[in-house]
């Protein structure tokens, strides 16, 4: 049974198996204790996060906060059980979150619709909830930890700075390229991405905590010189999917979905059962080109 797991002072991480690899639930302890995302469904909650919160010697009640670092179903599925179970937490999200949170089953389903050929249903279990406070950029959770505005892998993605021991919980905010089970990674925002990017590697962190294993180099970054690694990581990904794009678009071939495929073998990923998550980054990157007249 997966446990949280201690990664640095007060922060501790559950994996929670989904979809042929994990998603992650991180616990930040404190005089208020928070809990950040709620992985994706009803069954996870009942399943893993309340008997590993036992381990623990906690309970729900013991949780005073409920963030989110962004409202896709793997990340946000929990949150109706968790207020069934207890509606004492506070639901707290950014404001870009807000309607997303509310309704993730539509939104899963709009995520969809852009690529209806090659994207399954959305999980009909998805359920939201109100919000009972926003956070923008800068605002403070529980005395301590710090939202950081990421946008890139979706228009509303955060992390949340632990400003006590510089750890930046980054959801899904860095890609490298991608899970095992996505092909390349999924950017949904490529200005903003690169810009979030930059923007991080000016901020004091010490230390990563990734809601999934992204390859090659997984889930965590312990010390500032390994965060930095990491970031400009995801940057050469970037760079290459731009470069590999680029030569194959004036090679002639300009179908979104073999240009996706094609680089999901470059880069050496394992092809997905469902092609969408990869078309909106190869879409992105194209888009990108065309603007900027990088195209022949």
């Amino acid at each position: 049974m997966p446990e949280f797991v201690n990664l640095a002072p007060d922060i501790y991480r559950l994996r929670v198996p989904f979809s042929g690899t994990w998603t992650g639930v991180v616990l930040v302890r404190g005089t208020q204790n928070v809990l950040i995302d709620s992985a994706a469904s009803a069954s996870d909650v009942d399943n893993y996060i309340v008997p590993a919160l036992k381990k623990l010697g906690m309970s729900l009640s013991d949780i005073h906060y409920l963030a989110c670092t962004h409202c896709h179903g793997d990340h946000v599925g929990g949150h109706a059980r968790i207020r069934e179970l207890c509606p004492s937490i506070l639901m707290v999200c950014s404001t870009a979150s807000q309607d997303k949170l509310a309704d993730p089953l539509k939104y899963s389903r709009l995520i969809r619709a852009t690529f209806p050929a090659y994207s399954p249903e959305a999980p009909a279990s998805l359920r939201g909830v109100t919000a009972d406070a926003l956070l923008d950029e800068g605002g403070t959770l529980a005395g301590y930890l710090r939202l950081v505005t990421t946008p890139g892998h979706d228009t509303d993605t955060v992390c949340w700075l632990d400003e006590r021991s510089g750890t930046l919980i980054t959801g899904d905010s860095l890609q490298l390229n991608g899970t095992v089970t996505q092909g390349i990674a999924l950017v949904m925002d490529l200005p903003g991405y690169l810009a979030t990017l930059k923007k991080l590697k000016q901020l004091p962190i010490r230390r990563i905590v990734a809601g999934h294993d992204y390859l090659p180099l997984g889930s965590l970054a312990e010390g500032s010189d390994a965060v930095v690694a990491y970031i400009d990581a995801c940057a050469s990904c970037m760079d290459e999917y731009a470069a590999f794009l680029r030569k194959a678009w004036d090679s002639g071939e300009h179908d979104p979905a073999s240009l996706a495929r094609g680089l999901i073998v470059k880069v050496g990923g394992v092809m997905p059962d469902f092609l969408f998550l990869p078309l909106y980054t190869v879409t992105q990157f194209l888009e990108s080109m065309h603007v900027k007249g990088e195209f022949k």
